[in-house]
C-alpha cells in the first residue's frame, strides 16, 4: 500500500515505482476475475472427488456429504415450507460455470428451506451450488420412473443470463484453455 501512496503525487514519482504501481494493481484486478463464484472456504467443504457419475447412480451411498453440483434449472416447485428445484446437471467449467448440456449424467433435486421464486430460478437459468446430499426422492422424467438424487444447498449461485452468452475476454501471453465457450 505504500507504493501506492507514495505515487499518488506523479510528479515526484519516478518511472520505475509508476510503473510497479500499476502492474501490481493490474495483476490485483486480474487475479479477482478468475475467482470462482464460490468462497474458497464452501469449496473446502465439498468432497471434489465425488463424481455426479457415481452419485446418480447410487445416490444413498453419499448420504451426509458434502458435494459440489451444477447445472441448468429444468423446474421450481414451491411446497409448503420449502422449494424444489430439478436440475439438468452439467460439468463445470471455468469459475464453476456449468458447460455443456450434451455430457450431462442425469437431473438431480435442489432441496431449498423456504421461498425461492420461480420467476428468479427459472428454467434455463444454471446454477451452482454447494451442499449436503439428503439422499434420494422417487420421481418421474416423462413417463419413466427416476431417482433424483436430492442436495440440501449451503451455498449457490444463480448465473446471470449475460454470464454465460459471451466468452470472457482477455489480453496476455502464453498459451491458455477455457473450457466452455
Amino acid at each position: 500500500m505504500k507504493l501506492f501512496s507514495i505515487c499518488l503525487n506523479l510528479r515526484r514519482c519516478n518511472v520505475s515505482k509508476r510503473m510497479t504501481a500499476i502492474l501490481a494493481a493490474s495483476a490485483l484486478m486480474a487475479l479477482s476475475g478468475c475467482a470462482p463464484v464460490i468462497s474458497q472456504k464452501v469449496l473446502d467443504t465439498a468432497d471434489r472427488k465425488i463424481t455426479f457419475a457415481e452419485l446418480v447412480k447410487n445416490p444413498a451411498e453419499f448420504t451426509g456429504k458434502t458435494v459440489l453440483v451444477g447445472g441448468e434449472i429444468i423446474s421450481a416447485k414451491n411446497l409448503k415450507d420449502r422449494t424444489e428445484i430439478e436440475v439438468l446437471e452439467m460439468p463445470l467449467g471455468y469459475r464453476l460455470k456449468p458447460v455443456d448440456a450434451e455430457k450431462s449424467a442425469g437431473r438431480f433435486i435442489l432441496d431449498y428451506r423456504g421461498f425461492k421464486d420461480p420467476a428468479i430460478y427459472g428454467a434455463g437459468r444454471k446454477i451452482t451450488a454447494v451442499g449436503t446430499v439428503e439422499g434420494v426422492r422417487a420421481g418421474k422424467v416423462n413417463n419413466m420412473a427416476y431417482n433424483y438424487p436430492v442436495i440440501k444447498p449451503e451455498k449457490d449461485y444463480l448465473w446471470r443470463m449475460e454470464e454465460y452468452a459471451y466468452p470472457p475476454v482477455g489480453v496476455g501471453i502464453g498459451v491458455g484453455v477455457i473450457q466452455g465457450y
